[in-house]
Order: C-alpha cells, then sequence, then structure tokens
C-alpha cells in the first residue's frame, strides 16, 4: 500500500489526554489551551472514551450559570462517550474516512493493537481527500488518456513516475473509471459499516446482486467498446441518473451503487427490508429491459438478473449478505434470467 494512503501518515501522535478521574474544568481548560476539538480520556493508561466539542456545547446548551459551574468539578467519567469508535493504525485512509463519515463523527482515536497511536481528525482529512484524491485523481486520468503522446517522448525516469502517480491515484480512488460508479474497494467497507450500523440499530439492511444477461455475446458480437458501452449506461439506468426513464424513482442518498466487478453490480440499500429491495429491484429490472441502448450507432435491446437479501438478525458478517445476495441472482441466472429472485425464495 502507498505511504499516504496509511492512516498512520495523518495521525497527530501526541494527542491531549485527560485521566477519567480528573474534572471537566481541566478538560474544558485543555481544549481550550490547545485549540482543539477533541480530548482523550483514559483509565488506568488506556483509552476509554473520547470527549468533543459537540459534548460541550451539547452539556451546556441551555444550562443557566450556576447548573454549568456546578458541573465543572465532576469527573470525566460523567461526560465522556465511553468506547468511542476507534480505527487502527494499520488501517488505510479511505476506510477511516468512510467510518468517520458513517457515524458522523469529526475525530477519531488510532489504535496500536491496545496501545493509543495517536488521533484523527475529520478537518485534517478534508482537504486532502477533496482535493488530492478528488481533483488529482481527476487530472492523472487526463493524463492517462495521453499516456501514449508522453510517451513518445518522455525519457524512462519520466514515464515511470507518471505511471507510479496513475497507479496510486487509483488505488486511492473511492470511483470506477469506466461507470463512475463507486468500485468494489468502497462498497465493500461500506458495507462493512452498514452491516455494523444495522445491528446497531436495529434496523433492516438489505443488498442487490445484479448481472447484465449475455454480456459475452454484446463483446462477442459488438466489440469491447460496445460492451464498455453497455456498462456505462448500465450504471446510468441502475442508479436513476437518466430523466427518461420516470419508472424508476431517484435512488436515496443512503443507497450506495457499485460496480463489483466486470458487469455485476451492487446495491446497498439501509434501512430496507426484504420486500422493499425486491421491489426496486423490479423497477431495475424494468428500468434496463425498457432503455434501448444505442452502440455503435444503432440501438440494441439488454437485460439483467437480479438478486435480492436482507441481513439476518444476529448475522454480523458482511461476507455472508454478500453470498445470499449473489446466491439469489445466480437463481435468477438458472430460471431464464431477465428476472429477481429474493433470497431463499423464487423469482418474483
Amino acid at each position: 500500500m502507498n505511504d499516504k494512503a496509511r492512516i498512520a501518515t495523518w495521525i497527530q501522535p501526541d494527542p491531549v489526554i485527560i485521566d477519567v478521574g480528573q474534572d471537566l474544568a481541566s478538560a474544558i481548560q485543555l481544549m481550550a489551551e490547545r485549540h482543539i476539538g477533541a480530548i482523550l480520556v483514559t483509565e488506568h493508561g488506556r483509552l476509554t472514551g473520547i470527549f468533543t466539542e459537540r459534548d460541550l456545547l451539547k452539556l451546556f446548551s441551555g444550562s443557566t450559570p450556576q447548573a454549568a459551574l456546578g458541573l465543572l468539578a465532576r469527573p470525566m467519567g460523567e461526560f465522556m462517550t465511553r468506547d468511542p469508535v476507534s480505527a487502527r493504525v494499520q488501517d488505510d485512509y479511505n476506510s477511516v474516512y468512510l467510518k468517520m463519515k458513517t457515524h458522523n463523527i469529526r475525530h477519531i482515536p488510532v489504535l496500536d493493537g491496545e496501545r493509543l497511536a495517536g488521533i484523527v481528525s475529520m478537518r485534517d482529512l478534508l482537504h486532502v481527500y477533496q482535493n488530492e484524491l478528488e481533483s488529482a485523481f481527476h487530472d492523472t486520468r487526463r493524463e492517462l488518456e495521453s499516456l501514449r503522446q508522453i510517451a513518445s517522448f518522455s525519457e524512462g525516469d519520466r514515464l515511470d513516475n507518471l505511471v507510479k502517480e496513475i497507479n496510486r491515484y487509483r488505488e486511492l480512488s473511492l470511483t470506477d473509471e469506466l461507470t463512475g460508479l463507486y468500485n468494489k474497494r468502497y462498497f465493500q467497507a461500506r458495507l462493512t459499516e452498514e452491516v455494523t450500523r444495522a445491528h446497531r440499530a436495529g434496523s433492516p439492511l438489505a443488498l442487490i446482486f445484479c448481472d447484465i444477461d449475455h454480456f459475452k455475446g454484446v463483446n462477442d458480437n459488438y466489440g469491447h467498446p460496445a460492451g464498455d458501452e453497455v456498462l456505462r449506461q448500465s450504471a446510468r439506468v441502475l442508479s436513476g441518473a437518466l430523466e427518461e426513464l420516470n419508472v424508476i424513482s431517484r435512488l436515496r442518498k443512503s443507497d450506495i451503487v457499485a460496480r463489483y466487478g466486470g458487469e455485476e453490480f451492487v446495491i446497498i440499500l439501509p434501512e430496507t427490508g426484504r420486500e422493499g429491495a425486491g421491489v426496486a429491484a423490479e423497477k431495475m429490472r424494468q428500468g434496463i429491459e425498457k432503455w434501448k441502448f444505442r452502440v455503435e450507432g444503432r440501438e440494441i435491446g439488454v437485460t439483467m438478473s437480479f438478486g435480492v437479501a436482507e441481513l439476518e438478525p444476529g448475522k454480523k458478517n458482511s461476507a455472508e449478505l454478500i453470498e445470499h445476495a449473489d446466491f439469489a441472482m445466480y437463481g435468477a441466472k438458472n430460471t431464464g434470467r431477465n428476472r429477481v429472485v429474493v433470497y431463499p425464495g423464487k423469482p418474483r
């Protein structure tokens, strides 16, 4: 993994720490003196909690001056968030960013085994995440498109450096180059977070797997550029990006559409059970079937097979949810294609 992809690169290694038994006034004073938005709380040298500016504002919002003064002498153990969401020093940049976004937190302690290695704040990541990863990645894509011209007059070292940069941004990217959807890397990290969230909140979570029917025939009959165009248009249909297909209601912001690989796509549907996901999959199936795919100056028909699965109670392994949705999709393939199968049932 590239060094910049490791969260260790962005850790503040000397976080401000306070003991669980110290009073609230000491924590507030430290936060003010150091101009920081979070302070870590330890007990016997081990991380036990975190106290942030959000906690502070919530604590004193609406309190009278007398009530506020009464809180200052009380121990941090009463005010901190216990067992905070944490990262590991070996985690990569993207997974930590996604964890913070998913849990809506601005600060995350980083552990090296059981030892506290430091803290990372969203403020530290945003500039790099939004500018370096997004704008620089798009810049590098343009360089990739002109690589042939560059190679014609580049010396070895210059070309090698360019290829290394391209590979670096590919590694850090969250999107699939061809379709513009999220990539498998993002999908896997996000699904893990959504499974954790679903169990914590006791809410349903569904997953849709879908695959273009007879895609090899598209490549064989029309060529790989045509196949790429079918993938791009399929991505737009599945994500609800085509205004012409008003049959498909737009996905919610919380729904995630990603390219899983080849001609396979996945859709994460938080707070959705198997029935609701089955309805969504059927709308997508109809949209693909009705859409006239324009490739190489002609229109061709394309269909997709869909598999739907819901996270089962007590199952915390995202791999099992993937396996069930994939199994259902192949059930759709094996019973005639162009249909939706909801695990473990029969085609809709």
